[in-house]
């Protein structure tokens, strides 16, 4: 069975659309995972320029619920402050000051977990 000259550009056509697509799905994928380095101590990195500060919050971007476990707002407080760093361009992250009173269970007392770091580009 042989397919027309008109089949065969279709055919052709659809197949390198579809590669496209792969392929800027893919960017838009490695863009989203790039690596922070995240560290704590008194003095930032050597050798990189400060983009900013950032804050990241466990009480961000939705309402809390009373029950969320630590690790997950600690987890979400981390991710924040990352999110907030790659809109600066920045690939380190010093965080200076940890709000952590979310980790006791104190009835009636808030359990919002901050981080605020200082943005570097390193790399």
């Amino acid at each position: 069975m042989r397919l027309s000259n008109y089949s065969s550009r279709l055919i052709g056509n659809i197949l390198f659309i579809f590669s496209l697509i792969l392929l800027v799905n893919s960017l838009v994928h490695a863009e989203q995972n790039k690596a922070i380095t995240m560290m704590v101590g008194a003095d930032g990195p050597v050798g990189c320029e400060l983009l900013g500060t950032v804050t990241g919050s466990s009480k961000e971007g939705e309402v809390q619920e009373a029950n969320v476990p630590y690790t997950e707002r600690l987890m979400k407080a981390r991710n924040n402050l990352r999110d907030e760093a790659l809109k600066l361009g920045g690939d380190t992250v010093h965080i200076i000051r940890s709000n952590n009173t979310g980790k006791y269970e104190i009835p009636g007392g808030d359990k919002e977990i901050i981080h605020i770091g200082n943005v570097y580009r390193c790399k």
